[in-house]
């Protein structure tokens, strides 16, 4: 057998990792030092200084001066529901905790022992700015000479920060209006969509582009992760027509909170009649097969002798779901 030409810190990553995401290396608990896996896996110096990295890179791990690194303690992972198109900032918000829970109505109040409602606040500073050649490329404006209005907005929950968003739209479509800047004058808080229907400019289309990268070390510092830990990077562009009237990026930490998309679906014909409709048809069926016989299953069946069953046990569920991963664009 031919050997392995993958590094060397591979072989003691993949281990690490393992071990703490099977538990064996639980929440705290001390991983072993750069000369303990010296020792352990036999491997050099620089193999286990880069096994390390990486592992304080995905957020796994956590180093502290003068004691080694251990398993970062991360909470249960939260989802923020993508349920607000028109609030300014983020269409991504914390789940409500009484639909989550499933307890409570709009009526009685709370139910005991409800989950915790969070205190939400936004953080915002709008500017403008020179358009830096990226943004240029997407707002379709001169690179250094035409000015980009650019709103930076933080989003904490308790006081922890959940989202950091920056948002630029071109100046020259906002200046001398009623909506000059997001925060700001009688359409203040708004949203996109809404502000630029106050100019006669009309949305008609959101385009979002989902992905995960490291953090770069300002992000990290503004949402309270390590340098480095992974990111859900969510590129939005707000279009009228053929023009793109305002682009985005949000960042959230990958390993705090899930994405949740809610797609309505239009009701079909009344299902209890089809049901009602199926289950006389199968009787028959069933009926046809039993004066038939068990091998006489009739084109198209399998030779199972259970008729139309095994086609009913192979359809998937009406209400199945179906997960929206990263690198969608929607």
């Amino acid at each position: 057998m031919a050997a392995s030409t993958d590094p060397v810190y591979l072989r003691v990553l993949e281990d690490l990792r393992e071990q703490i995401r099977g538990g064996v290396l639980a929440p705290g608990a001390r991983v072993p030092s750069r000369n303990g896996i010296i020792a352990r896996y036999g491997v050099g110096e620089t193999a286990a200084k880069h096994a390390l990295q990486v592992l304080a890179t995905e957020g796994l791990i956590e180093a502290r001066a003068g004691s080694g690194s251990y398993v970062r303690r991360v909470p249960a992972a939260s989802h923020l529901e993508h349920d607000r198109l028109h609030f300014p900032g983020s269409p991504f918000g914390l789940e409500d905790p009484q639909r989550a829970a499933g307890g409570g109505t709009a009526d009685c109040g709370p139910a005991d022992g409800e989950a915790h409602s969070p205190r939400l606040s936004w953080e915002h500073q709008s500017e403008r700015v020179a358009a830096q050649p990226h943004i240029a490329r997407l707002l379709r404006v001169e690179p250094g000479d035409a000015q980009v209005t650019r709103t930076r907005y933080l989003l904490c929950a308790d006081g922890t920060p959940v989202q950091m968003v920056t948002s630029y739209e071109p100046a020259e479509l906002t200046a001398h209006t009623p909506v000059p800047f997001p925060e700001q004058g009688p359409f203040a808080g708004r949203g996109v969509i809404e502000r630029m229907k106050v100019i006669g400019v009309y949305v008609d289309q959101v385009v979002e582009d989902i992905s995960v990268r490291p953090s770069l070390s300002a992000e990290a510092a503004a949402l309270d992760i390590p340098a480095g830990a992974p990111v859900l990077l969510i590129e939005r562009a707000h279009r009228a027509g053929p023009r793109t009237v305002e682009v985005g990026e949000i960042l959230i930490a990958a390993d705090r909170f899930r994405l949740r998309y809610r797609i309505p679906v239009t009701p079909g014909p009344d299902q209890r009649g089809s049901d009602q409709r199926g289950s006389d048809q199968r009787g028959s069926d069933q009926r046809g097969s039993d004066q038939r016989g068990p091998d006489q299953n009739g084109p198209g069946r399998p030779g199972t002798g259970t008729g139309d069953r095994y086609t009913a046990e192979g359809q998937g569920g009406a209400g199945a779901a179906l997960p929206v991963g990263a690198g969608v664009s929607r």
